[in-house]
C-alpha cells in the first residue's frame, strides 16, 4: 500500500535509551524531488514520533552534524522536523543526531506527504483535483518500477487541529465525503459534479493523499 511504502521508506524504531543517526543525503535526496515545479504546492514533511502513541519525540538534543556544521534542528509540536535542504551538508556527509531523554518512548522516523500552503477554509472540485493530481505524481516517482503495483490516489484528506464538522456539501458530493475525529476523507471520481464545494468551521492544517487502505 502506497502509505506503507512512505512510512517503510524511512521508518526506524530505536531502542528507549539509543541515539538515533541518520544521514542527512537520505532526507536531501528525498527534497531534492520536491524542488521539481510540477510539486510546487505540496511537500514530504520528515517527523519524529513516539513508536506508539504518535506525539512528537522526547529528548536531550536534536543537532545536524559534521566536520563543517553544527545546527539545531527545531521540531514542531506534532514531531515535524524543520530541516534545511542544503546541497553542502549533503556535500559534507552531515548526519541528524538525536539524543533521546532517558526512559522515553522509543522513536520513529516519519514520512508525511502533505499540502505546503495554508487552505481556506472552503474548498472546490479544482482545488481537491489538483492536490490529488500532484500527490498521485510524486508518489509514482518515488515508488518507481513499483507503481505499477500501488493503488493510484482516489482523492483527499482533510486533516484539522481539532473535531470538525462540514457544511453546504451538495448531496451528490456529500455521498463522497466521510468525517471523523480530526479528518474529512474526500473520495474524488469522474462523477463528482463540476460544481461541488467542500466548507469547512475551520481551516484545514493541511490536505493528504486519500489511498484506500488509509481511510480507516
Amino acid at each position: 500500500m502506497r502509505n506503507l511504502f512512505l512510512l517503510a521508506a524511512l521508518a526506524l524504531a530505536l531502542p528507549a535509551t539509543a541515539d538515533l543517526q541518520l544521514n542527512y543525503n537520505g532526507f536531501y535526496g528525498r527534497m531534492k524531488k520536491l524542488q521539481q515545479p510540477q510539486y510546487s504546492d505540496i511537500t514530504l514533511a520528515f517527523a519524529l514520533t513516539g513508536v506508539h502513541s504518535g506525539k512528537a519525540c522526547r529528548f536531550y538534543s536534536l543537532k545536524l552534524l559534521s566536520d563543517q556544521h553544527d545546527i539545531a534542528v527545531d521540531i514542531a509540536g506534532n514531531g515535524e522536523l524543520s530541516l534545511p535542504y542544503d546541497e553542502a551538508l549533503k556535500d559534507s556527509n552531515a548526519v541528524l543526531l538525536l539524543r533521546q531523554a532517558d526512559n522515553a518512548e522509543a522513536c520513529q522516523v516519519e514520512m508525511r506527504l502533505r499540502s505546503r500552503m495554508r487552505l481556506p477554509s472552503s474548498l472546490d472540485l479544482a482545488t481537491l483535483q489538483h492536490y490529488q493530481q500532484q500527490f498521485d505524481l510524486l508518489l509514482d516517482d518515488m515508488a518507481g518500477i513499483s507503481k505499477y503495483w500501488l493503488p493510484a490516489v482516489s482523492g483527499v484528506i482533510a486533516e484539522f487541529n481539532t473535531d470538525t464538522v462540514v457544511a453546504d456539501i451538495k448531496e451528490a458530493a456529500g455521498d463522497s465525503t466521510s468525517c471523523k475525529a480530526k479528518r474529512c476523507y474526500i473520495k474524488l471520481s469522474d462523477a463528482t459534479p463540476a460544481n461541488s464545494r467542500w466548507s469547512f468551521n475551520e481551516r484545514p492544517a493541511y490536505l493528504l493523499p486519500l489511498i484506500e487502505s488509509n481511510t480507516e
